[in-house]
């Protein structure tokens, strides 16, 4: 915003009466700053802080008291309460609010010169209306031509929309643990002693098989052990063939 930069809000008809109000407005800007609020200029500054060095402040002021009282709070200083001697509360209520301005009004020469992100007065947002694609009638940028602008705060971003999926299904704890439980171990306690019986009876089987497993006679000559050939063995044997013809008998 320029020095001949202004912004002006037409409450249209829709008149508020107010003793407390909720202002906050964001900025940034190199120039001293003053506030002229309601029934007499006002400049309410914190004792030794300086907010015109280009720094991003955010400042909250509001009302108590029956509107007595000033509450100013910046960024995460101390609140500085100001109070009023006022002995009755018409003297200090906005009656019939009909219009805001933002920068300047038409009585003063020169108006606030910096950046201005935000800025909320109860529950309406004036520079949202005006930045919109098209923006209500009631409010309109007067004088120098404005341009967006963060104030050198990134905006802020939600958090993408996650896809719905189905809820796991619900867990039996107990039920989930009985198959890893004591019956579980007993029962392969029993199938291992099962298997080694099974590998005991194979061995003995094995063994009594190999023991009686028969014996079959052989036809040779003794003496003819150590023959060399077949005619050797006949030459050397002692009994002679010992082979005899099968017979065959009919009946």
């Amino acid at each position: 915003m320029q020095a001949s930069s202004m912004i002006k809000y037409d409450f249209q008809g829709a008149f508020r009466s107010t003793l407390h109000e909720r202002i906050r407005v964001g900025f940034t800007t190199t120039q001293p700053i003053s506030n002229d609020f309601g029934f007499e200029r006002q400049e309410l500054i914190y004792p030794t802080k300086n907010f015109g060095l280009g720094q991003y402040h955010n400042v909250r002021f509001s009302r108590k008291n029956g509107g007595a009282t000033a509450v100013l709070e910046i960024d995460d200083y101390e609140p500085q309460e100001y109070h009023f001697d006022i002995k009755d509360s018409a003297d200090s209520q906005f009656n019939n609010i009909e219009y805001m301005y933002i920068g300047k009004n038409e009585t003063m020469k020169d108006g606030f010169i910096g950046c201005i992100s935000r800025v909320e007065f109860d529950d309406i947002y004036q520079l949202k209306f005006l930045l919109k694609q098209n923006p209500p009638p009631n409010v309109k940028s007067l004088g120098t031509p404005l341009t967006e602008d963060f104030c050198g705060v990134e905006p802020v971003t939600h958090p993408s929309i996650k896809i719905e999926t189905r809820p796991p299904p619900g867990v039996d704890e107990d039920r989930l643990r009985d198959p890893y439980g004591p019956d579980t171990a007993i029962l392969g306690g029993v199938l291992a002693v099962v298997f080694l019986l099974l590998i005991i009876m194979v061995i003995l089987i094995s063994r009594y098989m190999n023991r009686h497993k028969g014996e079959y006679l052989t036809q040779e000559d003794k003496g003819a052990d150590a023959a060399l050939d077949p005619d050797d063995a006949v030459v050397q044997s002692t009994t002679g063939h010992q082979v005899t013809q099968r017979k065959e008998w009919f009946i």
